[in-house]
């Protein structure tokens, strides 16, 4: 019932959002020339690029392109849209876009892990103003990342291995930090709220002739769901600077430490019984661009990027669980140079083509590893209505064997509104340290001849985006096919690798999603993703995770989501539904045996107020009152099997802008 109602939303949707387009159009906004341009000089500065009916996005082609341009599945969050939906972590950003399934092991700061379109966890390339901030071997968790100073996160659905190597299977998640505008601004938000929940953040930016910055902090910490241990806090302080060298030259850095600490008192089932069990992560990234436009048919930016996370989990010897003090240390660490040449042949013809090098290393393994990673991408064009970009690459690691990666996308214009557009390629992900060299002081041993997981994957969309920016629609149809999927077995012989290339699945699946603005001061919007996935060989261990012609674990068929925003002045009301179906997991027992299980759907709802209390000046400087509600009618769920998550969460707070 609840899809239903939610599948007559979106079609109805669908209809308002058309109509939203008819309408009273002067002169300049029917002309072509009238519009906003993406820069002719293609440079990759991740700044907010110019509004119009289409997005412009720098990380499909990494060059700033019109999404009208673009055969890719493209999302883009913007910081206005993170301010009136009050999103406050990356996750729940996330959990709007579609195709994306967002798990948390239970409460806040619980480890985070996203789904998307079928695929693995570690499928999902993370950039931090174009900067890799996975872990070797794709691992990802998203508990720390905050939208403190963030001025858009970009999303590609589908393979992009082509452009960024490594990890891009299933998505590119890009998340660029906020520039600096003409005037001082600066905001401060204070907020409390259940579970004992205490947020504050603030920030500054502003821009000279020369310059411009910006500047962003956090802190937050939560008593947790649980009594027993279970508290979370978090630090995340960065910046942005960019510098005007000349007329066509500029130096650009980002700065960005987090810093985080969650108690943990549940086992591997889910279990609550452990009194003191903690962990401590601690993250750092600088990146540092410089690019120069020589002329109209050439620039060149050299990129140097560097991440470090050092992780430790700590067991407290309490006579219950834990019978002795024990630390597990982690840190890895990436250094990246990136050189990107772009060549403008002709105004419909543009090439990008540069090579990357990248060394990951592992303090706590004594494990290094190298690649160097050359690309040459294509984009042009045919009567301003056709649009191709393709592309190749090829990536040589010294730790496991070399692989090449290509990809082609269309995108024709049936009108100014409508276009039509499809795109295919493969990606990626390289084996992690664990993986290629095991764990000896547990017996386990790694394999240094496995090949990276692959993706083959194709899709075909249609997009709408009115003149009036009152309506947009898009939709998309995916299919994914992984191979060479690592499997895990602890029935090797002794001394044989533990891990090998042995799995395949599919995926497949329907993404819709729409927008209505019927009025000034109102815009409604939702969005529906149908995904099945099945696996096509299960490896050779019975009875384990894979099992061939079933469900992948975790991914539910129906994801859905409904928002409506109220915006009158300074007022702002804002209201989410998002709906999970069944989904099947594996659920964990104490002597070590597990089942296969069905996680229950569930709909859950979330709302944000703010309302003006003072207006310090003439613009739009003032003092607000915030009201937030997470899952307001206390919904019950399980987004893991044995992990309870958070029931209602109602916030109160203050924001000031000055």
């Amino acid at each position: 019932m609840q899809i239903h109602i939610i599948s007559r939303f979106l079609v109805t949707a669908f209809i308002w959002s058309y109509a939203a387009s008819i309408g009273a159009q002067t002169p300049s906004e029917s002309s072509e020339n009238s519009k906003p341009t993406e820069s002719t000089q293609h440079k990759q500065d991740f700044s907010p690029p110019p509004r119009e009916h289409w997005e412009v996005t720098v990380t499909a082609t990494r060059t700033p392109t019109s999404d009208r341009k673009t055969g890719q599945s493209l999302t883009i969050i913007t910081s206005e849209d993170i301010e009136t939906h009050g999103f406050r972590d990356i996750l729940q950003v996330l959990e709007t876009v579609p195709g994306f399934n967002v798990a948390r092991t239970g409460s806040t700061g619980g480890v985070t892990s996203i789904f998307v379109r079928g695929g693995e966890n570690d499928f999902n390339l993370v950039l931090m103003d174009g900067v890799q901030i996975n872990q070797p071997g794709g691992a990802f968790d998203f508990a720390d990342l905050t939208t403190t100073n963030v001025e858009r996160i970009e999303i590609i659905r589908g393979p992009s291995s082509v452009l960024y190597g490594a990890d891009a299977m299933t998505s590119v998640i890009n998340i660029i930090t906020k520039r600096g505008e003409a005037h001082l601004s600066k905001n401060l938000t204070f907020e409390r709220g259940h579970f004992g929940s205490h947020l504050l953040r603030g920030g500054l930016s502003g821009e000279t002739e020369k310059i411009n910055y910006s500047l962003g902090a956090h802190y937050s910490e939560s008593d947790g769901l649980h009594d027993l241990n279970n508290q979370y806090s978090k630090f995340d302080l960065s910046t942005h600077t960019s510098l005007k060298l000349n007329s066509s030259s500029s130096l650009t850095s980002t700065l960005r430490f987090t810093d985080s600490e969650y108690h943990f008192p549940t086992d591997s089932t889910g279990a609550i019984l452990d009194p003191n069990d903690f962990r401590k992560t601690n993250e750092a990234l600088f990146s540092i661009y410089w690019d120069n436009v020589f002329n109209n048919q050439y620039n060149t930016k050299v990129h140097y990027g560097f991440y470090r996370r050092h992780s430790q989990t700590f067991s407290i010897k309490d006579g219950i669980v834990d019978f002795f003090d024990n630390t597990i240390e982690s840190t890895e660490s990436r250094n990246y140079v990136d050189w990107e040449n772009n060549f403008q042949l002709h105004p419909d013809h543009l090439v990008t083509g540069g090579i990357s090098l990248d060394r990951e290393a592992s303090a706590s393994e004594n494990l290094t590893r190298q690649s160097i990673g050359v690309f040459l991408q294509d984009q042009f064009s045919w009567r301003n209505r056709l649009f191709v970009t393709a592309g190749v690459r090829y990536d040589h690691n010294d730790s496991f064997v070399s692989f090449s990666t290509a990809s082609v996308s269309l995108s024709y214009l049936l009108d100014d509104t409508w276009k039509v557009r499809t795109s295919l390629g493969n990606g990626l992900r390289a084996p992690s340290f664990i993986e290629i060299a095991g764990l000896p002081e547990f017996d386990i041993t790694g394999n240094p001849d496995l090949s990276p997981e692959s993706n083959l994957a194709v899709d075909w969309g249609i997009d709408f985006a009115s003149r009036n920016q009152k309506g947009s629609f898009s939709a998309t149809a995916f299919f994914n096919h992984f191979d060479n999927l690592i499997e895990f077995s602890f029935l090797s012989p002794p001394g044989s690798p533990n891990y090998f290339n042995r799995e395949a699945a599919v995926s497949k699946g329907l993404e819709v999603s729409t927008s209505i603005k019927p009025t000034q001061i109102m815009r409604v919007g939702g969005q529906y993703t149908w995904t099945t996935t099945k696996v096509t060989d299960s490896g050779t261990v019975p009875g384990g995770l894979f099992v061939k012609g079933d469900q992948l674990l975790r991914r539910p068929q129906h994801l859905a989501g409904i928002y409506a925003e109220f915006l009158q002045a300074r007022y702002k009301l804002q209201i989410d539904l998002q709906y999970k179906g069944t989904r099947d997991d594996v659920q964990f027992f104490p002597d070590w045996s597990n089942a296969r299980v069905v996680l229950p759907s569930y709909l859950k709802i979330n709302f944000g107020l703010t309302i003006p209390l003072l207006g310090l000046t003439d613009s739009k400087k003032d003092l607000a009152l915030l009201f937030r509600a997470e899952n307001i009618f206390n919904k019950h769920y399980t987004e893991i099997a044995g992990f309870e998550s958070q029931g209602r969460s109602l916030f109160v707070g203050l924001k000031t802008t000055f």
